[in-house]
């Protein structure tokens, strides 16, 4: 089993982000802030609200966004509907980046696809028989209340749910329905669609929605501390604009959060017709980290890596902890690179004599190791011979049968295996 230390180097050492995380650290008035929000979307009073999540890279805006779609999704207490579109602002054609967007909604990675209404969509339609005049203005029941089997029905939710298809199928849909291979060329049309795929989920289900997007950085540029917004991303802040006048012209309840830096924020707020429309309902998260806090990080980082802690572990914990700089503990990035120094450093005093950190180092490699090699893998090591391997401690720690010299060039080292281990 890995150590404590060990363990905590791997859990930090994680890059990706997880996709549905289960826990949020520090933010807990937050949440019931953003829990308002919701709620009155829920009881009818409010139509679509537009909030922001601000914080710094290395923050925690794209964990909270996901931690908030899977708390909102998988809780019995909540009729919600949550989305996470991981880029506001796609690059590339205007055209193409609207598809791009409509499809992250609709069948995007973590997100479902509208082909998962089908059953509700069914039920719906049964106890909704005489209400087929109205159904018929949103395209997509237009499409299903023409089909004329399950196969058909399946068909047209996989096509608005933007999913590549065969040519025959598309050939079907353009002969039956006069469909478009793609059916979003504007900004208009993209409003439109979206609103479409969300009032049928909302109509079917009863659900709020909400959209949660993420990465709205890049309209920030901080090497030239300036904007880089594009022309495309203007005309891309357009066509959100008209989406959010859709979504209450349509009267869809929901919520869209947008998570993004101070920076960036400020980008976006000098585009006022867009701005008004989240102005009111910000969230800023915590700054800095208190030591609680990275307390329950530690913990919750350790559990995504099956490591079970024991009672021994709190003292080491709680040192790591009490050695972190508070000034620099502004982000998690902040603490995730502190606390990998002060484990790192806390290992190392653990075997501190030079003898038995080499000792260590080749039990747990199964190669020969030059002094390089061997080196690279201390801290220690490399401040206490920066120059030349310590030739008296290797032929003492060889005299005494626990390693053994190889003689290569450079001269290699490996550990000798004690009759205990041989015998396991």
């Amino acid at each position: 089993m890995k150590s404590l230390l060990d363990s905590l180097k791997i859990s930090l050492d994680r890059i990706v982000p997880i996709n549905d995380p289960n826990y949020i650290i520090g933010e807990e008035s937050l949440l019931r802030k953003f829990q308002f929000w919701v709620d009155s979307t829920l009881l009818g009073q409010q139509g679509f609200l537009g909030t922001v999540v601000i914080g710094q890279v290395g923050n925690g805006k794209t964990h909270f966004l996901r931690y908030v779609k899977k708390h909102y999704n998988e809780s019995p207490d909540f009729n919600v509907h949550g989305i996470y579109i991981p880029d506001m602002f796609v690059g590339g054609p205007f055209v193409t980046a609207l598809n791009s967007i409509y499809k992250f909604i609709f069948s995007g990675t973590g997100n479902y696809s509208l082909q998962n209404y089908y059953d509700s969509w069914k039920k719906y339609i049964s106890q909704n028989k005489d209400n087929m005049e109205t159904l018929s203005k949103n395209i997509i029941f237009r499409y299903l209340l023409n089909c004329n089997n399950r196969d058909e029905e399946q068909l047209v939710l996989s096509y608005f749910s933007n999913e590549t298809l065969f040519p025959d199928q598309l050939k079907f849909l353009r002969s039956k329905f006069g469909a478009k291979k793609n059916f979003i060329t504007n900004d208009v049309e993209f409003a439109a669609s979206i609103c479409d795929g969300l009032e049928f989920i909302q109509q079917i289900t009863n659900k709020s929605i909400l959209l949660l997007f993420d990465e709205v950085d890049k309209v920030y540029s901080a090497e030239t501390n300036s904007s880089c917004l594009s022309r495309v991303g203007v005309k891309i802040l357009t066509a959100y604009r008209q989406l959010f006048d859709q979504l209450n012209l349509r009267n869809i309840r929901g919520v869209i959060c947008v998570g993004t830096t101070p920076e960036a924020w400020k980008v976006l707020s000098n585009q006022t017709a867009f701005e008004r429309r989240f102005r009111d309902r910000k969230i800023i998260l915590k700054v800095p980290k208190d030591k609680s806090d990275c307390v329950k990080f530690i913990k919750n980082r350790l559990e995504e890596v099956n490591y079970e802690l024991e009672s021994s572990d709190e003292e080491t914990i709680f040192n790591l902890v009490s050695n972190l700089n508070e000034e620099k503990t502004k982000t998690w990035t902040d603490v995730i690179s502190q606390l990998n120094y002060k484990s790192e450093v806390t290992k190392d005093a653990i075997v501190s004599e030079p003898a038995d950190i080499i000792v260590q180092i080749l039990e747990d490699d199964i190669t020969a190791m030059s002094w390089a090699e061997i080196k690279a893998k201390n801290a220690v090591l490399q401040k206490m011979y920066p120059k030349s391997a310590p030739t008296p401690i290797f032929t003492k720690l060889e005299n005494l049968g626990k390693i053994k010299i190889l003689s290569t060039s450079p001269k290699t080292y490996e550990s000798v295996m004690s009759e205990e281990d041989s015998n396991e």
